[in-house]
């Protein structure tokens, strides 16, 4: 876990004051995007957003969601876990609040009741149970980006339950 998190909060320093993550930069177009054909191949979606299987963050493959307005990339959104067990999913919720709070300071979490984070951990987890969402954000925010996570659940066509932890950073809308 030790190894994850240094890794995750190298990444977030790094794009805290370069403003972008990896290859990739707020204000970019599709096609500057897909020009990181590194991380390629992109998916595009049917609104014209783009998505990568081949994006790496914290050490390992990841999905990256770019989410464009005006044309324009304002949010990067990185999948830390998708799968079917809720129990890694919960321990990867737990690994990216120590995270982000060993980077940022105090984290807010809307819907829970403060507390040490194993007992945050156990409240995100009956949130997602319950249909509803877990979500966190560092109170303080680096100059130029606003980062949150999201740990979420949902049901796919082929049925069961999906369970989804992800990173979000986006540019805020006065940049």
């Amino acid at each position: 876990m030790r190894a994850y998190q240094v890794l995750l909060l190298a990444l977030l320093s790094h794009c805290a004051y370069a403003q972008d993550i990896g290859a990739w930069k707020f204000g970019m177009s599709a096609d500057e995007i897909r020009a990181q054909a590194t991380f390629g191949p992109y998916k595009a979606f049917s609104n014209g957003d783009l998505e990568t299987y081949n994006g790496s963050f914290a050490g390992a493959k990841r999905n990256f969601q770019f989410y464009l307005r005006d044309g324009k990339l304002w949010r990067i959104a990185i999948r830390m876990y998708e799968g079917r067990d809720l129990d890694q999913a919960t321990t990867v919720w737990r690994e990216t609040y120590a995270a982000l709070s060993q980077e940022f300071g105090a984290i807010e979490t809307p819907k829970m009741v403060a507390g040490p984070v194993e007992n945050l951990a156990q409240q995100a987890r009956k949130l997602v149970e319950a249909g509803s969402k877990a979500q966190m954000a560092p109170i303080k925010q680096h100059s130029g980006e606003f980062v949150f996570s999201t740990f979420a659940s949902g049901k796919p066509p082929v049925g069961g339950t999906v369970y989804m932890v992800t990173i979000n950073v986006d540019r805020p809308p006065d940049l």
